[in-house]
């Protein structure tokens, strides 16, 4: 009987032993892939979503064909990359939703009345 594939040997035999990282992380890798086969010290790969999600929850939602081999240093950087992609992204929708809420064009400001 043979032994079952965990989900990293299955996504590392689908995808190769190396780091499937294409500069999410924000490095500019060579030939636009990390390829690292470890990630340091001789710790293994992960397997994780291709496209980082801003949440743990979201990530470990993803399907098993979602899923790339990353080293972690790229994937520790992709993921706080898309976090505080996600944050700028609600700040600014934030922002907007409170333009009109301190209006004062209609705001005599020096007589404090209104025009």
């Amino acid at each position: 009987m043979t032994k079952p594939l965990t989900v990293l040997a299955a996504v590392l035999r689908a995808h190769g032993a190396h780091c499937g990282c294409t500069g999410l992380c924000g490095a500019e890798h060579a030939s636009n892939l990390c390829g690292a086969q470890h990630s340091g010290m001789e710790r293994p790969l992960l397997a994780a979503p291709q496209f980082p999600h801003a949440s743990d929850h979201e990530n470990a939602e993803a399907s098993a064909d979602e899923l790339r081999p990353w080293c972690w240093d790229c994937w520790r950087k992709a993921r706080e990359r898309e976090r505080a992609r996600i944050h700028d992204q609600r700040r600014r929708e934030m922002e907007a939703g409170q333009l009109g809420l301190f209006d004062l064009g209609q705001f005599d400001v020096e007589q404090g009345a209104a025009a």
